[in-house]
């Protein structure tokens, strides 16, 4: 497909690289000089230096078989405008980077068909989602749901598990309708088969039924007090959004934040939470807080060695988790190994969610991306023009490494073996690497 991404920042960035890994014809459009430099030197994308919003530089690139635009620069005001302009010109759809919250509600839904825009997309939002997500399964490290919920894949690592290390997976008693679909050892991520093995600080990857999944962290031994009480450090966007959905949801929150406009901003916002004037990095107002007595601490400054700081601070002073947001991709091995729990990015995170609007058609349902976009779960509908209905699964020759983790057949969550049959109707649940997403869904097929 014909795509063009409006904006080279972070997400740009992000979003143009992984289309093109996706073998799209992708074209990018940014005004920043320096910007269309740093493309130049990383990326095999078409490089335009202009204004995404103009007509006649759409034109001249080629509008006429644009199956896409994609808005993502810093101004949600130029986002719609280029999408308004593109639809306004024949582009069958677009996508607005967004970060006014105001859009996301249903009655501006009409306003935003009547712009022409089919999908707004919020990165604070999406962020701020991913976490409260995650914080649900206390011990886990990413949480994502497929089937309507019926399915979940979890990621936990192995530290104090031990009596499970060294076992190939063959002979590990999991809970029922549970799979290990993936291994993360350092930089390799590994689709396992009954030989593999669990060892000491893998990330593993458990896809099962929903209910059978809570049951693997009192398999790992890793139950631990349930999520209650938590302190953000920073009020941005992403912890404004955050805030609110804890506090609806009944937890505890402490919000520090340096900037005085954004506390009371906060603070008006709030009726439980508290909300302190202060730098997270002051061991003394750490300890005054009674940062301890605390489940959680979410590091969320846009400076990503404060963040480091902070959370290693809180780790010292006795808070059980700590959760990192960065912007250089490149620390998230780095801060892992140092021992931080959960370092997610923004910008991947949102372009994951792009990319998934992209891709889903009739049969592919839902897409997920884990480790830096070093793995994928695909969520497939076994159609009647699928080239994998009434096949069994022992004699499927599937591109690459992938693994089917579940099936879900009338509601019912199914393990697969080799002698399970695909039939008309069923969701499939795939685990595989990036490099073969394109050709598992074109043998698919339907």
């Amino acid at each position: 497909m014909k795509i063009v991404v409006v904006g080279a920042g972070k997400v740009g960035y992000s979003l143009a690289q992984r289309l093109a890994q996706d073998q799209h014809d992708v074209y990018v459009i940014e005004k920043n000089g320096d910007r269309i430099k740093n493309l130049e030197n990383n990326l095999d994308v078409n490089l335009v230096q202009g204004n995404g919003s103009s007509i006649s530089l759409l034109q001249e690139i080629g509008i006429e078989d644009m199956g896409m635009l994609i808005a993502v620069t810093d101004s949600d005001e130029v986002n719609m405008l280029a999408c308004m302009l593109g639809k306004a010109a024949g582009i069958p759809k677009t996508i607005a980077r967004v970060r006014d919250t105001e859009y996301e509600n249903g009655t501006n839904a009409v306003i935003r068909d009547r712009l022409g825009i089919d999908l707004f997309i919020n990165p604070e939002m999406v962020t701020a989602q991913e976490i409260y997500k995650v914080l649900k399964t206390p011990a886990a490290l990413d949480v994502e749901d497929f089937a309507s919920g019926a399915v979940r894949l979890v990621e936990f690592k192995i530290r104090n598990n031990l009596h499970v290390t060294g076992i190939p997976l063959r002979k590990l008693e999991l809970p029922p309708n549970v799979l290990i679909v993936g291994i993360m050892r350092g930089s390799d991520m590994i689709i396992p088969h009954g030989k593999s093995t669990l060892e000491y600080l893998d990330n593993v990857f458990f896809l099962g039924a929903k209910e059978s999944i809570d049951k693997v962290e009192v398999w790992l031994n890793e139950v631990s007090r349930p999520t209650q009480r938590v302190v953000i450090i920073g009020a941005g966007l992403i912890g404004r959004n955050l805030t609110l959905l804890l506090e609806a949801d009944g937890y505890d929150v402490k919000v520090i934040e340096k900037d005085l406009d954004r506390c009371e901003q906060l603070a008006a916002l709030v009726s439980r939470s508290i909300v302190i004037h202060g730098d997270g990095t002051d061991v003394d107002l750490l300890q005054a807080e009674e940062i301890s007595d605390n489940d959680v601490i979410i590091c969320l400054t846009d400076d990503d060695k404060l963040n480091l700081l902070v959370a290693l601070l809180a780790k010292h002073l006795g808070v059980p988790k700590t959760f990192v947001r960065v912007g250089r991709l490149e620390y998230i091995t780095l801060m892992e190994q140092v021992g931080i729990d959960v370092v997610f990015s923004p910008r991947l995170l949102t372009s994951g969610q792009i990319l998934r609007l992209i891709r889903e058609g009739e049969n592919l349902i839902n897409i997920s991306t884990f480790e830096g976009s070093k793995a994928e779960a695909i969520e497939i509908s076994i159609t009647n023009r699928s080239n994998l209905m009434n096949q069994y699964l022992k004699d499927l020759k599937f591109p690459g490494k992938s693994l089917v983790g579940a099936v879900v057949r009338d509601n019912r969550t199914i393990v697969p073996k080799g002698d399970t049959q695909l039939l008309e109707g069923d969701h499939i649940v795939i685990f595989t690497l990036p490099e073969y997403v394109n050709k598992l869904l074109t043998y698919v097929g339907g």
